[in-house]
């Protein structure tokens, strides 16, 4: 009877450890970045052409575009401060939005880590800020 109670503990033991990991591989670290926004019309988009995908949408750079692999993707984009000293407090409410990426922000046009429609932007941060600073992680 000992041996049997000893082996059910260990394997709840050892199930109770994969658990764990599982749960962290679907959580990802936050990184930083800089956020802007581009104002509609949100189509044709590299990911979903003329398909609507409502308004908290965002274009990924290549930071992590990834050939369109960040396309369907959600992220959690946090504002953490502004990057002028025109507006120095641009964070505004809970500073936190989700968005689904549907579109892809170039080299050379791109200015931030990720671009934001204006209403994703605009929910986070005062618009006249035009760039901030930001956190963002992959949503699950």
């Amino acid at each position: 009877m000992a041996v049997q109670l000893h082996f059910s503990f260990v394997s709840l033991t050892a199930l109770f450890i994969l658990s764990l990991s599982s749960i962290n591989s679907l959580t990802s670290a936050q990184d930083s970045g800089t956020a802007t926004y581009y104002t509609p019309p949100y189509t044709p988009s590299a990911c979903y052409g003329f398909e609507d995908d409502g308004v908290m949408i965002a274009a990924a750079s290549d930071t992590f575009w990834n050939d369109g692999g960040a396309c369907g993707q959600m992220y959690q984009v946090t504002c953490l401060s502004g990057t002028n000293e025109g507006t120095p407090e641009p964070c505004l409410g809970s500073g936190s939005v989700v968005v689904k990426i549907v579109d892809h922000c170039p080299p050379g046009s791109c200015r931030g880590t990720i671009d934001l429609s204006q209403e994703a932007f605009e929910s986070i941060a005062d618009t006249d800020a035009g760039v901030i600073n930001i956190s963002y992680q992959h949503f699950v």
